[in-house]
């Protein structure tokens, strides 16, 4: 497992939840020391994209029962940016055998909705 995805692991609080049409959400706080953020950018760090989908495949490893592997990223749409210190929910559900839909919640606006698709081979 990567040191990004395991700083990723480690920024969430509290459990996973599941609900009833299949999403997994747990929420996250990416502090200003998260590796993630250096250099993204000097003086006004934003989340880097690849951060949030580290934490739709934590996500998705629920389902998998393994750590996925992330292939592709399909229908990305990046709406708001991500400042360190602020509570995000991310939420996966699975989308066929080898891929995810994501999204990530500020409050109850979207901040980012993307599709993951995950290496078959274990």
């Amino acid at each position: 497992m990567s040191e990004l995805f395991q700083a990723v692991v480690a920024a969430g609080q509290g459990d996973v939840r599941a609900d009833e049409d299949g999403w997994y959400g747990r929420e996250f706080v990416f502090g200003n020391d998260f590796p993630g953020f250096a250099g993204h950018f000097p003086g006004s760090p934003v989340l880097p994209a690849m951060v949030q989908m580290l934490a739709g495949a934590s996500l998705a490893s629920r389902w998998l029962d393994r750590i996925p592997e992330v292939r592709s990223v399909s229908n990305a749409k990046f709406l708001a940016p991500i400042a360190p210190d602020v509570a995000v929910t991310v939420q996966a559900r699975a989308q066929g055998p080898d891929a995810a839909v994501v999204r990530v919640l500020l409050g109850d606006r979207l901040a980012a909705t993307f599709t993951l698709g995950f290496s078959t081979s274990l």
